[in-house]
């Protein structure tokens, strides 16, 4: 066996000398190992913040980070989250956005950048993304549960029944969701 390493993207364990993960199509190589090393560092010093709800802290590191390796889908998306956390919602789109076109099958990226979406009121661009996320993962539960709110904010009562009935078979315990969809129903 010639060995095998760890993606630094999404950490399985794949064949050494292999260019890119078979998982994730993080490129490996390419003479750029250090950068990508020192990203993966910074990004775990970030989300070290992150943690601590230290958004603002956490911002230049994710920067560098995927400065240092643009390819970076998990870079980009912890930078995008970790904006909108900071309420820079109009910032954390565009890392957001370059996750999905480095991963276009991200579904929490759709979402992420859904919920961005909706936190500044475009809650159709946000119906757009959770719609995505869904037919990505189509037991995605966040998904549905976020894109009813979103049909809530735009009037839309049926759909956000539906997406709420969806939420409810997959987490048939969530009290919070049960009420808000008998409100929407006793006032159909």
């Amino acid at each position: 066996m010639a060995g095998t390493t760890r993606c630094f993207n999404c950490s399985k364990e794949i064949p050494a000398g292999v260019e890119r993960c078979p998982v994730c199509g993080f490129a490996l190589s390419g003479g750029r190992i250090e950068a990508i090393k020192e990203a993966t560092e910074l990004n775990s010093r970030a989300q070290l913040h992150d943690s601590r709800g230290e958004y603002v802290e956490s911002i230049p590191l994710y920067r560098r980070a995927v400065e240092l390796y643009p390819e970076f889908v998990v870079g980009w998306y912890n930078l995008g989250v970790a904006l909108g956390k900071a309420g820079r919602h109009d910032e954390a789109v565009e890392p957001l956005s370059r996750a999905i076109a480095l991963k276009p099958d991200f579904a929490a990226a759709y979402t992420a950048r859904g919920d961005v979406r909706a936190s500044v009121g475009d809650h159709s661009s946000a119906v757009e993304d959770y719609s995505m996320a869904i037919e990505l993962y189509p037991d995605y539960a966040q998904a549905y549960y976020k894109r009813a709110l979103a049909w809530m904010e735009m009037g839309r009562t049926r759909e956000a029944v539906q997406d709420l009935e969806d939420y409810l078979f997959y987490r048939p315990h969530d009290k919070r969701a049960r009420r808000r969809l008998e409100s929407l129903k006793g006032g159909e």
